[in-house]
């Protein structure tokens, strides 16, 4: 007998407590750390990683409602 797991017991940033997007976007922004400061074109910014809502990490932790 086979059990089938249900989608959203599988880690990924779209059920981790880090992880924030729009309901329709399928990309969003990971929180786990403080944003990085990059360099574009002379100018410094600071950003978030961006991922897929099918990514994940090591870093995972469930998201709780």
């Amino acid at each position: 007998m086979s059990v089938k797991i249900p989608k959203d017991c599988m880690p990924a940033c779209v059920s981790c407590a880090f992880f924030s997007c729009e309901p329709k976007d399928d990309l969003g922004y990971c929180y786990r750390y403080p944003p990085k400061l990059i360099e574009i074109e002379g100018n410094f910014e600071s950003c978030f990683p961006v991922t897929e809502r099918t990514d994940w990490c090591g870093e995972f932790i469930r998201k709780v409602n």
